[in-house]
């Protein structure tokens, strides 16, 4: 079996004009896959780190940003207008909304591992009209985070996968690379179950609080009834 990534760094060697597109449609696509990608060639020599980095991070953070400035503008329509005056009294609305708002940097740090949770939790952002200054700060934090640790990962892995095969002690590299994969989609799974029973407690403590008020505000009614 060939090895996937060397095929790769003879394709971008051979059509240097397309690397910067495929790095930063496959950051958008699938980040982790095309750090791991982005990594493996820069080691190769195949591109240089600073275009590996420069162009996987600006186009990471202007496709991102655009996302948010969709649900901003979406939400500002009327579109959005008549759809936010319709669901503003649907308690399920209004508990994603406060914790968004309230803890943006954390959700969006968790969401960042998540792939689909990280577009939806970034739309919303714009969607819920938190401030472009309070969102970017956040947003910022944990694109960093996300990007340099799956980047720290992803040197290791391939940085062993290249010396390997330049060793000839290991041919069949994908072994490696899968294992890599799995690693990661495993760990994204893991996060993903973990973030929704958080907003299931969440949920359900917030329909406690509610009906705790209910019974409270019914029972101070019925005692402004008695004589």
């Amino acid at each position: 079996m060939g090895n996937l990534f060397a095929h790769a760094a003879a394709w971008v060697t051979q059509n240097p004009s397309w690397t910067d597109a495929i790095l930063a449609a496959g950051i958008l696509i699938q980040g982790e896959l095309t750090i791991l990608l982005g990594t493996y060639l820069a080691i190769n020599g195949s591109v240089t780190w600073e275009q590996f980095f420069g162009t996987t991070l600006v186009a990471l953070v202007l496709g991102e940003l655009c996302v948010y400035a969709v649900g901003r503008a979406l939400r500002l329509s009327r579109f959005g207008w008549r759809f936010h005056h319709r669901k503003k009294g649907n308690k399920r609305t209004q508990f994603y909304t406060h914790h968004l708002k309230q803890d943006t940097g954390k959700l969006l740090l968790i969401g960042k591992f998540i792939p689909a949770t990280n577009f939806l939790l970034i739309f919303l952002s714009g969607w819920t009209r938190i401030a472009f200054k309070d969102f970017f700060k956040a947003y910022l934090k944990s694109v960093l985070f996300w990007f340099g640790s799956i980047a720290v990962l992803a040197y290791f892995a391939m940085s062993g996968v290249h010396y390997l095969k330049s060793s000839n002690i290991f041919r069949d590299a994908e072994i490696g690379i899968v294992v890599v994969l799995l690693a990661l989609f495993g760990g994204e799974f893991v996060l993903k179950k973990l973030f929704n029973r958080y907003e299931d407690k969440e949920e359900k403590a917030g329909t406690i609080r509610d009906t705790d008020e209910e019974e409270a505000d019914e029972k101070h009614r019925e005692s402004q009834k008695e004589p």
